[in-house]
């Protein structure tokens, strides 16, 4: 490219290869016949279809719409150097970059459908994605899609809010309805001299029938086609009506990373120029819609660009480059290399660029992520607590005992009080319950509640303080690093009222024992499910069970194929045990559930989704724990079916006791 930057500063030599060689850029045709001499317009309302795209703007997909020009000379006199250098650049860049496919695989683009995003298929970005969704989805209301009014088809690419009222998006995508006017530019006009209707609509969804168009009123600014500068423009927005526009994205102010996850949200088109097959596996052949592409940056050394991997077509030109973590733009998308890169110019660009054409710009900041309040405890604050009883629903056939580990667990376990046996000296006792560590995963291997429904009491919840517990190292424990800035929940194994029973100091006592970070797992929003967090009340509540008493067993299912975050590993479903006794039948009753997604039942992976809660045999969270409940087994409704069960709970109504 250094040879087309000699080009561009030679006014000459530009317009020498301008006369010579057929270049298109976005006003005039200048081609090469012999006979006759002219420069043809191709500016007005139908621009997009008979200029067709420049760089990586939207493709023209009809065989029967492409651009016809009748190649005539031009003089190198009839031929403005400035145009010449226009022509020049956008044909060079035209021919060497478009919108790319950069990974066939393992690079999802996820439909966009009131203003949230689909559930990715591959777990892997259901566990990068699902952390920081809301920041994700806040980000999608205020891009939208550049369209020329009464064109077809209408759209030219991507632009976002960047401050107030004015919106940024690509060179090439501005150039198909601005042209130059004197030191500035404007927005053109059609062959009778009307002035190009242009507007962002910001609601293109997938069967969204309801648009959010604002007119595009004003062009601020459009960089020079060349090397030096970066592919961006400025345009000013017109609110539709009383409606506001949409808020401005916040521009990343970090230093960008190599592999740092980024989403890119846009309009990709169907394109002629990405394989054909890829686009139809990839983007199951609906196109001209707002979708989210998740990806990486591939490198940060590029000067005012950057490369990424996201998947793009025609249409994602102008597109927000978002950072997943803070939901603010790293970049402008502008272009790519079919398996190759994506280019990108990079935040600080974008600010400096518009801080000198605009009279201070009121840029936004991400959304700062509300502080995580701790406590501190000593070891006399934690110290004469009963623990779980398994005697708590009556003696000899109605015991209940801790499950015990199975082969090579006990290894994993923090050992909490070295002079005990067993499972004993695993268990950190707490008001009403119990748990058991697991040094390696840092959370609870499982916890052991008793639950009095008839001595309960209800305390106000509080703002939320977790803290660590003095007894064990806080190298076993998971903090507030692990949740600090992301959609993550800081959830309770032992539900916060399930111990609160007994005396009123008793149970102000148990409800703060349910803060500490032992009973801490990492939750996303969706695993509160209604089924899930209201089974204790119905067994409790059962006509059968006897003086709403019941043991409750519950903790994550480690599994090898868990998520990396951050420093841990993400847990993605969760089991539960619960015992109570049958007043009818005079003998215990234990059942067993499982919370994870539909996917359970044919693949039997654990991924962040639509959570939903299953009923399932407890030899199966057995065979999922490596806990063994000895002759709890024996009282399980489910427990002579030998086959793997798991029943759909949707509703309480249909659980077997």
């Amino acid at each position: 490219m250094n040879q087309l930057e000699s080009i561009l500063s030679n006014d000459a030599l530009a317009q020498e290869i301008a006369r010579k060689v057929p270049l298109l850029q976005s006003g005039k045709a200048i081609v090469v016949s012999g006979g006759t001499e002219s420069a043809t317009e191709t500016g007005g309302m139908e621009s997009a279809t008979e200029t067709g795209t420049t760089e990586n703007s939207a493709p023209d997909r009809s065989a029967e719409s492409e651009r016809i020009v009748q190649p005539v000379i031009v003089k190198p006199e009839s031929v403005s150097a400035d145009d010449a250098r226009l022509a020049v650049g956008n044909a060079v860049s035209a021919a060497g970059l478009n919108e790319a496919i950069v990974r066939r695989f393992g690079r999802p683009v996820l439909m966009v459908r009131n203003d949230t995003f689909e559930i990715p298929a591959s777990d892997v970005w259901k566990a990068i994605l699902f952390p920081y969704k809301s920041r994700l989805d806040a980000a999608l209301p205020c891009v939208g899609r550049v369209e020329i009014v009464s064109a077809f088809p209408p759209y030219l690419g991507t632009a976002w809010m960047v401050t107030e009222n004015i919106a940024v998006t690509n060179r090439h995508v501005a150039l198909e309805f601005a042209q130059r006017n004197g030191n500035g530019f404007e927005i053109r006009r059609n062959p009778v001299g009307q002035q190009m209707r242009v507007r962002v609509d910001f609601k293109e969804e997938y069967l969204q029938t309801v648009p959010f168009e604002a007119e595009i009123t004003e062009v601020l600014f459009v960089s020079e086609p060349n090397e030096n500068e970066p592919d961006i423009a400025f345009v000013r927005l017109k609110a539709p009506g009383e409606r506001p526009l949409p808020r401005p994205l916040p521009l990343f102010d970090g230093q960008l990373r190599q592999n740092q996850k980024v989403a890119i949200i846009g309009y990709p088109a169907e394109d002629s120029r990405n394989g054909a097959e890829d686009q139809a596996r990839i983007f199951a052949n609906i196109f001209d819609v707002k979708r989210l592409a998740p990806g990486e940056i591939t490198n940060v050394n590029g000067g005012f660009v950057f490369t990424h991997d996201c998947t793009t077509l025609g249409g994602n030109s102008g597109s927000p480059v978002i950072d997943i973590e803070t939901g603010s733009v790293v970049g402008l998308h502008f272009a790519g290399e079919f398996l190759l890169n994506n280019y990108a110019v990079k935040a600080p660009v974008i600010r400096d660029i518009l801080q000198r054409i605009e009279s201070n710009p009121i840029f936004v900041s991400p959304l700062a992520a509300p502080p995580l309040e701790t406590f501190e405890a000593k070891i006399e604050d934690v110290q004469g607590r009963d623990g779980y009883v398994s005697e708590f629903l009556g003696a000899g056939e109605f015991e209940v005992p801790l499950p015990e580990f199975g082969d090579g667990l006990g290894k994993l376990a923090v050992v909490a009080k070295q002079n005990e046996s067993g499972i004993d000296k695993f268990m950190l006792d707490y008001t009403h319950f119990s748990i058991a560590m697991h040094e390696k995963r840092r959370m609870a291997i499982f916890t052991a509640s008793n639950i009095d429904g008839a001595q309960s009491r209800k305390i106000k919840r509080k703002k939320d303080k977790w803290g660590f517990d003095p007894r064990i190292s806080k190298d076993f424990q998971l903090g507030n690093d692990l949740y600090a800035g992301n959609d993550l929940d800081r959830g309770h194994l032992v539900r916060r009222l399930d111990p609160v029973w007994g005396s009123e100091t008793e149970a102000q006592r148990a409800e703060i024992d349910t803060f500490f970070f032992t009973n801490c797992s990492p939750q996303h929003s969706g695993f509160n499910q209604k089924t899930w967090l209201s089974l204790e009340e119905y067994l409790l509540d059962n006509v059968d069970t006897r003086d709403f008493k019941a043991c409750i067993f519950t903790g994550p299912i480690f599994s090898d194929d868990d998520r990396p975050y951050r420093d841990a590993l993400l847990p993605l479903a969760y089991w539960k045990v619960a015992v109570m006794i049958h007043d009818t039948r005079n003998e215990l009753s234990a059942t067993a559930y499982i919370i994870s997604q539909r996917e359970l039942v044919s693949n039997m992976e654990f991924v962040f989704g639509q959570f939903k809660t299953y009923q399932t045999s407890i030899r199966e969270v057995e065979r999922r724990t490596n806990l063994d409940f000895g002759e709890l087994k024996n009282f399980d409704p489910l427990g002579q079916q030998e086959s793997v069960v798991f029943r759909e709970l949707p509703a309480l109504e249909a659980i077997r006791l």
